[in-house]
């Protein structure tokens, strides 16, 4: 079964289809959503325009049971940022996609009114979506689900990114079906939205052709050894991303009260991992402490968060959520950051984007700190559209300045994720050269003191994390196999290339990470942005307790960053 990419004309239904030749399948994801944006010359017009396209691109490894490489790509000009934006999501897509040998689809123009993208072995038809307009993502996904009972993925939006908001996300369907893996930032929502698209359900398929061969099968059973035989790795079997939580909340650079601390509690944090893993344990039921979000993936990094009756309210509960919508609003328990995270998945919204502006809101007065009333009545008012709750559906950045509150964590008008950079420098290197804005999946150096190295070194660090990111995006890998994928490059280009039907080496491997980066940072200074952002006022003035350091990111240091591409 040869691969095949899609473009949908929305305004006239029509598809053109055409084979996707090996080199192009080896150069899936996030490097393909890179490139069809620059080749379409769209990096000056309207985000919410018809003209701004949506790619959705696969990796070689998709449909195939290879661990935690079914990640989707979903590409588009972001209303948030203005810049490039790759929204990357595990979940079930991208493996429905590879079973019809589907690489990638191309979204072009707007629908006449709301549809619904069915994927088929028949072929791709647009029907009708306005029986489920205003209605929350739980609710939806299982209307879908009984309307296709064969579905094997399902995405779709909420409904606050129906009418623009910039929170808005596209929720794909997991393990379990349940619609919580949120291809979140930089306003997915708002593009689909904005063409009228609110939803796709893909059925029938089988099992690809190259991963039925003996040599992938080997390849496959030996990256699942050595990803079970790797300490990292195992960790996150264990505790999940959740643990992240101890360990910032430890290194002093947690986001607690709009980032105006780094610390949540001076001995084990209670929204941290070791607290969940026990907590789920106890309560037992529906709770789970290991589950995959994506077939085939033996990491099972993802979780079921149970309330106290063992039946579950939300998953994943994740560290980003724990953060930046957890310590960062002074919750109290990881059942009231469940209940947040499962408002949100309702909604279909980022938890990070709505985590940074109900802290900002906090900080401004306008709710109580640790006030879970006062997330659920930002949270109504946001699912009835009402002009208080789009004020909050735009995003952070946008929501500070409406309110005329300067303390706003965002760089590229993009929320941070949970890493302060005042002490997570690292990372905060990312957050300020990063085409994406500040974005800790393409290029987290997580886990340095503060001081540790110099501003060289970080930006070596940081530049060595973005590549890795910028392949492992391209072959729809999950960043947590990085300690396997960084030792043993020759083997997984190898397994690359027989799913992609031709021969890559360890060469390749930071080849196309540099390749994506240099084109987004080619379509970002087509729109007119420059390469390196500040971070936020307020983290170069305010000492950060409790190590009570400023950030000594200064751009002007870091304005030579992509100078690196060259070398």
């Amino acid at each position: 079964m040869k691969r095949r990419w899609l473009t949908i004309d929305l305004a006239t239904g029509q598809v053109e289809t055409r084979v996707v030749k090996p080199r192009e399948a080896l150069r899936g994801g996030r490097w393909r959503t890179a490139r069809e944006l620059l080749d379409r010359g769209i990096a000056e017009v309207d985000p919410l325009s018809p003209e701004n396209p949506i790619i959705i691109a696969t990796g070689p490894f998709a449909g195939s049971s290879f661990s935690s490489a079914n990640r989707i790509s979903i590409g588009f000009k972001s209303p948030l940022t203005g810049g490039v934006k790759e929204s990357n999501s595990g979940g079930t897509l991208a493996y429905a996609l590879g079973r019809l040998g589907i690489a990638g689809l191309t979204l072009l123009g707007a629908a006449r009114g709301w549809v619904l993208l069915h994927v088929g072995e028949e072929g791709l038809r647009l029907e009708s979506a306005e029986r489920y307009l205003g209605r929350g993502v739980y609710e939806t996904a299982a209307m879908l689900r009984e309307r296709y009972p064969a579905a094997v993925s399902i995405g779709l939006i909420g409904p606050v990114a129906e009418y623009g908001g910039l929170l808005g996300g596209f929720s794909i369907t997991d393990s379990d079906f349940q619609p919580s893996r949120l291809s979140a930032r930089g306003g997915t929502g708002a593009v689909f939205a904005a063409k009228r698209v609110k939803a796709i359900v893909v059925e029938g398929g089988e099992t690809p052709e190259f991963a039925r061969t003996p040599a992938f099968k080997r390849a496959m059973r030996d990256y699942a050894k050595a990803l079970m035989s790797d300490d990292g790795v195992r960790r996150y079997t264990v505790v999940g991303t959740a643990g992240t939580a101890d360990f910032e909340n430890m290194l002093g650079g947690l986001p607690t009260k709009n980032f105006s601390r780094g610390r949540f509690a001076e001995k084990e944090n209670p929204l941290g991992g070791e607290v969940m893993r026990r907590t789920i344990l106890e309560r037992g039921g529906q709770g789970a402490t290991e589950h995959a979000c994506m077939p085939g993936c033996v990491i099972k990094c993802s979780n079921k968060f149970p309330d106290a009756s063992g039946r579950v309210i939300v998953s994943p509960l994740e560290y980003e959520t724990l953060g930046v919508a957890g310590s960062n609003l002074c919750l109290k328990t990881l059942d009231e950051v469940a209940e947040l995270n499962r408002l949100a998945n309702d909604l279909g919204i980022d938890t990070i984007e709505w985590g940074a502006t109900l802290g900002v809101a906090m900080d401004a007065g306008l709710g109580e700190w640790g006030s879970l009333e006062f997330v659920r009545r930002v949270a109504d008012e946001m699912r009835r559209g009402s002009k208080e709750g789009r004020r909050y559906a735009t995003g952070t950045a946008r929501f500070g300045r409406a309110i005329g509150h300067d303390r706003v964590p965002a760089v590229r008008d993009q929320a941070m994720s949970a890493y302060d950079p005042r002490v997570v420098e690292g990372t905060g290197v990312t957050f300020m050269t990063s085409a994406q804005g500040a974005d800790h999946t393409t290029g987290n150096v997580a886990r340095l003191n503060p001081r540790e190295k110099s501003l060289e070194e970080l930006m070596e660090l940081s530049f060595t994390a973005q590549v890795y990111m910028g392949l492992a995006d391209a072959l729809g890998l999950c960043a947590f196999g990085g300690s396997v994928n960084n030792v043993q490059k020759e083997a997984i280009m190898a397994a690359a290339g027989l799913a992609a039907g031709l021969e890559a080496s360890a060469a390749d491997f930071d080849r196309i990470g540099r390749e994506v980066l240099a084109m987004e940072l080619e379509f970002n200074r087509a729109a007119g942005l420059p390469d390196v952002m500040p971070l936020p006022r307020f983290m170069y003035e305010e000492p950060l307790p409790p190590r009570n350091l400023t950030s000594r990111l200064d751009p002007a240091v870091l304005s030579g960053f992509w100078n690196r591409l060259e070398r």
